[in-house]
């Protein structure tokens, strides 16, 4: 599990339901109150000094581009987490051009802060249910910007990643897919017969509809194009001969006994199975082993603080 992921997740789902809620409290009381105009209007001049360029204001609250900015970042970040949305789906959704920017400024922020005003005129930042959800908020927030604050100097230096690479370079080799023909017997006789007339020139296709006894009899013994593993645990076997490094394209097998009998394999093609260089693989690599260390330390600091701090779970009490 990614800490960056669920980190940036969490923002997200803080974004979209209270953005408007847990910012700005200190900044309005009940603008569109008209018996408390005056007073509105004297707060918000003695608000702190705006940070960042003014592009909107409502009711003197101001909206600044950097605000927008950040807006539009966490917005474009949540569509990238989305697994319901085609590529191509969430290349349209994204605010990636000046005319996005300004409708979703518009159409969401704008109108966003109108309401957050009315909410607040009409007390309901008062309401106990609110005060809950902006606690809960609040805890979220603060707990996730503690682990930022634990991992944020940890580094994944050259040395490791090599290192990494080095110790798993298997995990960092393509799937390797062949193209598989069998002949399937009742008995080894008969197999090492077959095998014996295809090494003479006898034609593979031809003879797996005669005399295999395989489903795949009926389309000349073709498996099409397939990967270790794929026929399920029952092919163990087959599988290792099939993609033995023994067997290159064009080779034939010699007669080995599986589960449902005795096989004579052909592979007529090999695609995949090429190892990725450590410069292709870097970046994931590195992602991962500092993804794995922020992890390890965060388990850390939980361990360490957890063993001063009174934690008690009522499991009886959960139904």
């Amino acid at each position: 599990m990614m800490f960056a992921a669920r980190y940036t997740a969490k923002y997200t789902i803080i974004f979209v339901f209270c953005v408007g809620l847990i910012t700005g409290c200190d900044k309005i009381e009940k603008p569109f109150s008209k018996r408390n105009t005056t007073k509105n209007i004297q707060q918000v001049q003695v608000t702190p000094a705006v940070k960042g360029m003014v592009i909107a204001k409502v009711n003197n609250i101001p909206i600044t581009l950097e605000e927008l900015n950040k807006e539009v970042d966490i917005f474009n970040a949540s569509l990238d987490l989305r697994e319901d949305l085609t590529p191509e789906q969430k290349k349209e959704a994204k605010i990636d051009t000046r005319e996005k920017k300004i409708n979703y400024l518009k159409n969401y922020l704008v109108r966003q802060m109108v309401f957050y005003q009315l909410a607040l005129d009409k007390g309901l930042d008062k309401k106990e249910t609110i005060q809950e959800i902006l606690n809960r908020y609040k805890i979220a927030i603060l707990a996730s910007e503690m682990q930022a604050e634990i991992i944020k100097n940890i580094e994944v230096g050259s040395a490791e990643v090599e290192e990494a690479y080095k110790n798993n370079k298997d995990l960092f080799k393509e799937p390797e897919s062949r193209k598989v023909r069998e002949i399937v017997t009742k008995t080894e006789d008969e197999a090492k017969q077959i095998l014996v007339s295809l090494m003479q020139g006898a034609d593979f296709a031809v003879v797996a509809r005669e005399r295999s006894v395989a489903e795949s009899a009926k389309n000349g013994g073709d498996l099409g194009f397939i990967k270790r593993g794929q026929r399920g645990e029952k092919y163990r076997i087959f599988d290792d001969v099939a993609f033995s490094p023994a067997l290159q394209e064009g080779s034939l097998s010699g007669v080995f006994k599986s589960p449902d009998g005795f096989y004579v394999v052909k592979i007529e093609g090999i695609k995949g199975g090429k190892q990725v260089s450590l410069s292709e693989a870097w970046d994931t690599l590195k992602s991962l082993l500092l993804a794995s260390k922020q992890q390890q330390e965060l388990n850390k600091a939980y361990s360490d603080l957890s063993r001063n701090t009174k934690i008690e779970i009522y499991e009886g009490e959960i139904k």
